[in-house]
């Protein structure tokens, strides 16, 4: 396509383009069922070290269970993945541990520079969102060789944030460990582990409030997979190819949570970890209630983009599924404000999509 050079006439093309995607994304997402993960994070006491080298068998990480197996970004409705991936977590006064396996017949990894664009090759990636208001979260990616690369964002793609690649995560440890040989493509290899070790001095960059969190604390959290389907050529690894278009075939992206469309940038459909240091079952409840509540504004959200895109302005009508009594819309020119209420504590919403709280 090309675009007219006149600059009121690019933003104005931008703008169209932009509502229309905001428009499909809001439709498909309100028609979701919304059934994020979660996980109870146990805490561990400092007598119990971890030492981060990406072997999973110490006695530490007997601590914690398992995740479910990865799924498809977009859930239930493309074929399970056909590599398996899992997650451990595990916390304590200085760090958030984190645990992956990743099983791999064929090890690649060639990117060697930080803050290269890694997932071009396979990767894992981490997604922290720690007040759940989906702005100001991070996002880190490791490849096989350790590499990685670490970036900020103060709001999402679809609200127009930029991503901050000069972030770095601080004291950051990690530990890659290989069953089998990198980047050899006459054998067959098993798997890799990862473990990392993010301080909370790092995080509290981005929280509403430093330090570890308190018990029942949940967080939204999300852990990604790049796949790519590769064949051999030359004793090389290259990208597969589709047999009727000639291009490249599109990476596979597995997730722990699923996302419901292919864009990891959906903060409000991370899963859900709770922080205990009595791996009590009884926190899942409280959060997955206030979870909800936060995905009800969502929806709020993904309506008044659509009626934007359509009408040019924002609408104080209340949806149906809402009390008048418990929520008001204010709506001023091209912003408005979401404010729902229950018991002692009110949540807000506003048109970049950050959800916040305060009680009463």
């Amino acid at each position: 396509m090309k675009f007219s050079t006149h600059p009121l006439k690019v933003i104005f093309l931008i703008f169209l383009f932009f509502s229309e995607v905001l428009t499909v994304v809001g439709q498909q997402t309100q028609n979701m069922i919304y059934s994020p993960r979660s996980y109870i994070c146990n805490y561990i006491d400092k007598d119990i070290k971890v030492t981060i080298d990406g072997e999973l068998s110490e006695r530490a990480w007997s601590r914690a269970v398992w995740t479910e197996s990865f799924t498809d970004i977009e859930g239930d409705i493309r074929a399970k993945p056909y590599l398996d991936t899992r997650v451990k977590m595990l916390w304590d006064e200085e760090y958030l541990y984190i645990a992956a396996e990743l099983m791999e017949s064929h090890l690649w990894a060639t990117y060697d520079k930080q803050d290269m664009i890694i997932f071009e090759e396979n990767n894992f990636e981490v997604f922290i969102d720690p007040d759940g208001d989906t702005h100001n979260y991070m996002e880190l990616e490791l490849n096989a060789l350790g590499t990685i690369w670490d970036l900020l964002l103060a709001k999402p793609y679809r609200d127009f944030g930029n991503p901050i690649n000069s972030y770095d995560l601080r004291s950051i440890k990690k530990g890659i460990k290989l069953y089998g040989t990198l980047n050899n493509t006459a054998d067959r290899d098993d798997k890799w582990a990862i473990e990392i070790a993010i301080p909370w001095s790092a995080i509290s960059e981005i929280n509403t409030h430093k330090g570890p969190p308190r018990e029942g604390e949940f967080w939204k959290i999300n852990f990604s997979r790049v796949e790519w389907d590769r064949d051999i050529k030359d004793g090389k690894y290259i990208k597969q190819k589709d047999a009727s278009t000639k291009k490249e075939k599109a990476e596979n992206n597995w997730v722990w949570s699923p996302q419901g469309s292919i864009a990891m940038h959906k903060p409000e459909m991370w899963g859900l970890v709770i922080f205990s240091k009595n791996a009590d079952e009884k926190l899942l409840k409280p959060a997955l209630e206030i979870d909800q509540i936060k995905w009800k504004l969502r929806k709020i959200y993904f309506q008044q983009q659509a009626f934007f895109s359509k009408y040019g302005i924002y609408t104080s009508e209340i949806p149906t599924d809402f009390s008048k009594a418990d929520v008001e819309i204010k709506v001023l020119g091209d912003t408005y404000t979401v404010k729902y209420c229950k018991n002692r504590t009110c949540w807000y919403l506003r048109e970049d999509s950050r959800i916040w709280e305060k009680k009463k």
